[in-house]
Formats: structure tokens, sequence, C-alpha cells
């Protein structure tokens, strides 16, 4: 696991690391850590590479909240947490999804609740990603919140719930990619997620807030596939 402390006071960063330390080898857990002392340098050359990322909301060249912002426009997947003297920024931390908030002074007990939290959403989730080159960067999206991938000539368009990424790819490879992650091809220019299919009408499937047609030689496999899909998701 790759862990960034982004916080400017030594004293609190040290506190921090020496926590994630103490139960990371009380759980035989393995672990990177990487500090920042200010929200610039962690979003400078960011690569997507991190699973959590504590930042100090307060910090004078970059503060945390306005860090975690940016890093959220590219990184979907990445956990957010706050570490602050003031519980009101909890109200904020809901505009980049953060996972929890930690107040200071940190004790380890607080801290060692706080992550058992992490790994139970962890092993709830099991959230799978799927990393790309964009334009921006280097990006991680989680699988659960693309909707579908569309056909765009020699580009694909990936639909999340937040926002349409575009890379250079095609969509073959990008079928092979999710196949196994129940995405499937509607018609040649929809690869969609399952999991966003909320009802058939005739020949248009209902994806998120979206109709995409399904062409007639994909209709039975598609339809095939939804339906062992829904089983699975049922047993």
């Amino acid at each position: 696991m790759r862990i960034a402390i982004v916080e400017d006071n030594e004293a609190n960063r040290l506190t921090l690391e020496h926590h994630i330390e103490t139960f990371f080898n009380q759980h035989h857990i393995k672990c990177t850590i990487d500090c920042y002392h200010d929200g610039l340098g962690i979003v400078d050359n960011y690569q997507s590479n991190y699973d959590i990322i504590y930042f100090d909301v307060e910090m004078e060249i970059m503060d945390g909240m306005t860090a975690a912002k940016k890093i959220r426009q590219v990184d979907e997947a990445v956990m957010i947490v706050f570490v602050t003297n003031y519980v009101q920024f909890a109200i904020e931390g809901y505009a980049v999804n953060a996972v929890d908030f930690l107040l200071k002074p940190l004790t380890y007990f607080n801290f060692s609740e706080h992550f058992k939290k992490v790994l139970k959403k962890q092993a709830n989730q099991e959230q799978k990603h799927l990393t790309i080159k964009a334009s921006s960067g280097f990006q991680k999206i989680n699988l659960s919140d693309l909707i579908f991938v569309e056909s765009d000539g020699h580009y694909l368009k990936l639909h999340t719930s937040e926002q349409t990424h575009t890379i250079l790819e095609s969509m073959k490879n990008m079928e092979q990619k999710l196949l196994k992650d129940d995405f499937f091809r509607c018609n040649n220019c929809y690869l969609v997620n399952l999991k966003h299919v909320s009802g058939i009408e005739k020949n248009i499937a209902k994806v998120g807030r979206y109709d995409l047609q399904i062409s007639r030689p994909r209709k039975k496999e598609f339809l095939e596939a939804l339906t062992n899909y829904i089983g699975d998701d049922l047993s």
C-alpha cells in the first residue's frame, strides 16, 4: 500500500507517520510512505500512484483542500483523508469524496480505529481501477464509476459519473481489458458497464442517464450477459 502524508508541521507529520508504521507492523501490512510539506509538492507531477493521501487542511503554499480538489480531477480512486484542528472542514470535504476526517492532536487509538474502517471499506468495495493516459497525464478511474465506453473514430470516450475522458485507444483492446469486469458491447460503438444498466426498452438500453442503442446482431448476447450478471448479483 502506498501512502502520502501532506503536512507542513514536522511534529504532526512524524506523529502520523509513526502511527501508520505501528499499525501496519502490528497487522503485517507492507507500505511505503512519501511525505510532502505542502499541497503543491504532491500536485506537481502527480502520477495517480497512491492508495491513500492524508492532507493537513491549513498549509501556506497550497492548502490541503485545494490540493485535494486538484488531485480528484485526475484521480477518482485514491482515498483522501483530512487531518485537521477544525471539524467544520468536514462539510467541504464531501466535494472531494473524502473517506474520513481525523482531529488533531491525533492519538494512536483514534488512528487505529480509523484505519480499521479504511480496511473494511476497502474489503467491501474491492474496487478495481483503470489507469489511462490522457492529455493531462496519467489518470486512475474506478471501474464502478465507468458507465460506458464510446467509440469515436480512433479515440474512445470514457463516460464516468463525474466527467468524460478521451483517450487514443481501440475498442477491441478496451473490450479485452474490461470483459472480465462485467462490461459488454450492446453495439459496435458502446461498451457498457452492466452494473449501470437499469432497464431495456425494445432496442434501447437504459445505462445511467443515457439511452444507448442495442444493435440487432448483438442483442441476444447482450441480453444473455445482462441476465447472467443480474443472476450473479442476486446470488
